[in-house]
């Protein structure tokens, strides 16, 4: 069972998802709470939504890992950690667009840090593709990381809007992806 702090921030994410500017009371009222049981777990709204950021970052490091996991293909991976990506992004939309994606140069120089972890994972995933010749190598790794947050970007906004229907959203963002970075599937060359 969860806990009321987790209760909580569950609610503001679901609260700020819809409205970015939900205030502590139109949370509380979203759960049947008083204010003042928000501050006894929060010291204000600010703290709420770094706690929100936090538990999307946990869950999203867990869910990259897992998709990193899921296979020992490079390609593989990197489009598992795409999907894991698009659903942590839908998910958690309002707490991404505060959230800034470091460059590639920090990435690779902090690899202990647990976020980095997965970051540069998936950066030796993109440099294995690169030498495999999957991806162009051409295309710098930076470019495609930020392709990869800017997709999946795109791909939250046109569910979010309804112009695309969300069962298509995640084959269409994934298509896009890899056609912008080279990777042409045997299957789609035959269609030619």
């Amino acid at each position: 069972m969860k806990s009321t702090k987790d209760k909580i921030i569950d609610a503001a994410v679901f609260c700020l998802n819809r409205n970015e500017k939900a205030s502590v009371d139109e949370i509380a009222n979203h759960l049947d709470l008083n204010r003042r049981t928000i501050h006894r777990y929060f010291k204000d709204r600010n703290t709420l939504i770094e706690c929100c950021q936090e538990k999307m970052m946990t869950t999203c490091n867990r869910a990259m890992n897992e998709a990193y996991d899921s296979s020992n293909e490079a390609l593989i991976q990197v489009e598992n950690m795409f999907y894991a990506a698009l659903l942590i992004g839908s998910e958690y939309s309002f707490v991404k667009k505060l959230y800034n994606r470091s460059g590639y140069s920090d990435v690779v120089k902090s690899e202990v840090e647990v976020y980095d972890n997965v970051k540069n994972k998936w950066f030796k995933l993109i440099e294995v593709l690169q030498e495999k010749g999957t991806i162009k190598s051409t295309i710098p790794i930076p470019w495609i990381y930020n392709l990869f947050g800017g997709m999946i970007d795109i791909a939250i906004a046109a569910q979010a809007s309804g112009d695309v229907a969300v069962n298509d959203t995640k084959l269409l963002s994934w298509t896009a992806f890899k056609g912008s970075i080279g990777i042409i599937n045997q299957s789609d060359e035959n269609k030619k």
